[in-house]
């Protein structure tokens, strides 16, 4: 099969796409022509199919089938557009693909060939993958303590992904409405929506209690037979998925015993199924035993807050709360749990909601999120990249982070102070600049050279206002 470099490819079938990449496999093509086959690949059709596969689990599992859950996805485990499209995630779209954190084997990142060999080797093998070890990477904690995260190879991260496409449309049919982390479709706004809806001034907010409840090492301690006996998968896929999490660390411990591993893919899902029904605790207080005892839980991944009428039984609630962690070997963190009135405030998700005197609701970012994000920008104006690199990259984080707290009270969060520092900073790059300028016009003159009209790099404030675009720059303001 020959293809010229400038023909594109246009496959009819999804079958003749298998056979051109198994005989670009076979015949040992250049790396050049594994970029074109790897660009080439029908991406938009491989994401309708897995797409029409999972809307089926989904209707399957919200039925009650379930040898048509297994039967389906199988179906979709073996599916090449879902394997690609598990590589892909993996290898390009994955935030953390740029880590330089790498797994046992040493790789952090893969070439084109290298992903099409991994398609092959999923097709063959996932059904009894051999799930490597991990590697141990510790992180620092903002306490000062560090957390280890467990880091597997991109081959087990690609298998990992594969195994998510299949499990969570059947988690998903069952899954609480009110839990918001690490789920599709679903994100912090739509907790912050929810916190609003419980505290705003027709709901009578400034009445009513908050639990914060924080789940201590919460991957790291959750038990293994609780997480899997919720996971909805083929038999030979859910022995896989056994081995994995017990596949241990490399240079510490042969096995795991309990855990999942935090650089994992599938590690949320896991984590999600294993914490299912948490935010649902208490309900049975006002909806059997006492009317007036509302009790509303959201959850974010392993956080998650409760909000309590002033008849509710809080106690209770810690009991229930201690009583389902037990079940699963986790604990309640007491440094982070604590009872609070809406009018004291409470922090959750990098935001600080409030209900003040005039039971009007507000949300702003948090104490500690207002300081990490000036943190990161002095880190990047600090860091080793050119003024105009720099500049760019704290004009992403700013606007990121204005669009994470877009729905916020932003007025007393203007990043005003920020902007001044890192104006003075750009100006006195600037004299810096002029200065070298100088001084090397200054050696050429010595020499009896002339120096040459080259351009040079203008650093105004505009590139800080660009940063900043929510500020108003003073053009005309004369310490500026």
């Amino acid at each position: 099969m020959t293809i010229t470099n400038q023909t594109p490819i246009e496959y009819r079938s999804l079958w003749a796409m298998r056979l051109h990449l198994t005989a670009f496999l076979l015949m040992g093509r250049t790396s050049r022509r594994a970029d074109d086959v790897w660009k080439d690949l029908p991406w938009k059709r491989f994401r309708g199919q897995v797409f029409r596969l999972q809307r089926c689990i989904f209707k399957a599992q919200k039925d009650n089938q379930k040898a048509k859950v297994k039967r389906l996805q199988r179906l979709l485990l073996q599916s090449r557009a879902a394997q690609a499209l598990a590589v892909k995630q993996v290898t390009q779209l994955n935030q953390g693909r740029k880590s330089p954190a790498a797994g046992v084997d040493g790789k952090t990142a893969l070439s084109t060939r290298e992903r099409l060999v991994l398609c092959q080797r999923l097709n063959k093998h996932w059904y009894h993958w051999r799930h490597q070890q991990l590697r141990r990477v510790n992180i620092p904690k903002p306490n000062g303590k560090v957390r280890g995260l467990g880091i597997p190879t991109i081959a087990d991260r690609a298998w990992q992904a594969l195994l998510k496409l299949a499990a969570e449309p059947a988690y998903e049919a069952t899954a609480g409405e009110r839990s918001y982390g690490f789920r599709p479709g679903r994100c912090t706004a739509d907790a912050q929506k929810l916190i609003f809806q419980n505290l705003n001034s027709q709901a009578n907010g400034k009445n009513k209690l908050v639990l914060e409840t924080d789940i201590s090492k919460c991957f790291d301690e959750i038990s293994h037979e609780v997480m899997l006996r919720g996971v909805v998968l083929p038999k030979e896929a859910l022995k896989g998925l056994k081995l994995a999490v017990k596949a241990g660390v490399r240079g510490e411990y042969p096995s795991s015993i309990k855990g999942t591993p935090q650089g994992g893919v599938i590690s949320p899902l896991l984590a999600n199924i294993a914490l299912d029904g948490f935010e649902n605790l208490g309900s049975d207080q006002w909806k059997k035993r006492r009317t007036n005892a509302f009790i509303r839980g959201i959850r974010y991944a392993d956080d998650a807050v409760f909000i309590c009428k002033t008849e509710a039984d809080t106690t209770r609630l810690r009991e229930d709360i201690d009583k389902f962690l037990e079940s699963r070997g986790l604990k309640i963190n007491e440094a982070k749990t604590k009872v609070s009135k809406a009018t004291d405030g409470f922090d959750f998700l990098g935001w600080r909601f409030r209900v003040n005197s005039r039971e009007v609701f507000k949300s702003t970012p948090s104490s500690k999120n207002y300081v990490d994000i000036k943190a990161k920008v002095k880190a990047t104006w600090k860091s080793g990249m050119t003024t105009e690199a720099r500049l760019k990259r704290i004009e992403s984080q700013v606007r990121g982070w204005r669009q994470y707290h877009s729905n916020c009270d932003m007025s007393k969060h203007l990043l005003w102070s920020l902007k001044q520092w890192v104006w003075h900073k750009l100006r006195a790059e600037k004299r810096r600049m002029a200065t070298m300028e100088a001084e090397k016009a200054r050696r050429l003159a010595t020499k009896g050279i002339k120096p040459q009209g080259a351009a040079k790099r203008q650093l105004t404030s505009e590139q800080v206002h660009i940063a900043f675009p929510a500020i108003p720059w003073k053009v005309n303001d004369p310490r500026h």
